[in-house]
């Protein structure tokens, strides 16, 4: 475990309670597609179609990426869900500061 995870954890709670965040692979694709998505965070286990997928249309819609380090089930855990979720499509943050640890900075 590294020593920013504490505080990722925390971004992603606070983007999920006071913002708009859509959970699955689908539905944060589709929405990538859209243009309607700023920032997707990715499980380190999500399977690698997922990865190379999410990678690509992120890339052509310049949404910044953020690799969550632990699993699916962890991330699902923080979101207060009793199962997994490989990807989580951020469209509003909300209070959290989610933007600026991922790298997007505020737009």
């Amino acid at each position: 475990m590294s020593a920013a995870q504490p505080e990722i954890i925390k971004a992603i709670q606070t983007a999920y309670k006071t913002g708009k965040v859509v959970m699955g692979y689908r539905r944060t694709v589709k929405l990538l597609l859209h243009g309607k998505v700023r920032l997707v965070i990715l499980a380190a286990n999500a399977p690698p179609e997922f990865k190379e997928d999410v990678y690509y249309y992120s890339k052509l819609s310049n949404v910044p990426v953020l690799v969550f380090p632990g699993t699916n089930m962890e991330l699902g855990t923080i979101l207060g869900k009793p199962f997994g979720v490989s990807t989580l499509g951020v469209i509003e943050p909300g209070q959290s500061n989610i933007l600026e640890l991922a790298g997007g900075g505020k737009q």
